[in-house]
């Protein structure tokens, strides 16, 4: 058992934006349960079932939907609190994660550990670029190689030449960084289209999902040598 869920719970992967969005909306007033009734006006279906799913794996809400004392400190709090809380409740469920040492860890060590989870393969993106979301909102600092962009065929023409220069290192690695965090908007807007996987599929629709979903993650995410 890596958290208190168990390897076996898929980490959120709902849109990091979606799940900050819910927080601002909730410092309206936190109501006694968090049903459908709460968010249904604001976000998808699909988005709401992963908002509330990312809610109870994160352990600010309980089994009834009813928040916990950390969803409203969470809410409530600003700053460097905000950021501790923050930390506390990734630390506490992304154990195999924090296990790693994130400021050098590469970008297969990071997708190793979130496959402990149990994460199908059609999901890791989105579980990945929630934690990578919600770290950096946390102060969290994480290894240029987990942050580093694709390198080959995906590149356009306006990307970013490596420098020789090893002066000119931490410049490129601030552009690269900010390229991901621009691709990673773009895909976060893409996802929360895509339908939600359901195991209730039959196993042919199951294998089309995951297959498009591989495609797109291929077309669109960083991705470092496998020598990495």
């Amino acid at each position: 058992m890596v958290n208190d869920k168990g390897l076996n719970t898929i980490p959120p992967y709902v849109p990091y934006r979606t799940f900050r969005t819910f927080l601002e909306f909730l410092q309206e007033g936190i109501p006694d349960r968090i049903d459908r009734s709460v968010w249904v006006s604001r976000f998808s279906g699909s988005s709401g079932t992963q908002l509330v799913t990312a809610l109870k794996v994160l352990g600010l809400i309980d089994e009834m939907n009813r928040p916990s004392s950390d969803l409203e400190k969470l809410v409530y709090a600003r700053g460097r609190d905000r950021r501790e809380i923050i930390r506390m409740i990734l630390e506490r469920f992304y154990i195999p994660i924090f296990a790693l040492d994130l400021k050098k860890a590469t970008k297969n060590q990071f997708r190793e550990a979130f496959r402990m989870f149990g994460t199908k393969e059609g999901v890791l993106t989105k579980c990945e670029a929630f934690f990578i979301r919600a770290a950096q909102d946390a102060g969290i600092e994480l290894s240029q190689y987990i942050l580093a962009r694709r390198h080959g065929s995906g590149r356009t023409s306006g990307a970013i030449s490596k420098p020789k220069n090893p002066s000119d290192k931490q410049n490129y690695v601030a552009l690269e960084q900010n390229n991901f965090y621009n691709n990673l908007s773009l895909i976060e807007r893409i996802l929360d289209k895509y339908p939600e996987f359901d195991p209730k599929w039959d196993p042919e629709v199951q294998t089309k999902w995951l297959d498009g979903m591989t495609k797109l993650y291929e077309s669109l995410t960083p991705s470092t040598n496998s020598s990495q």
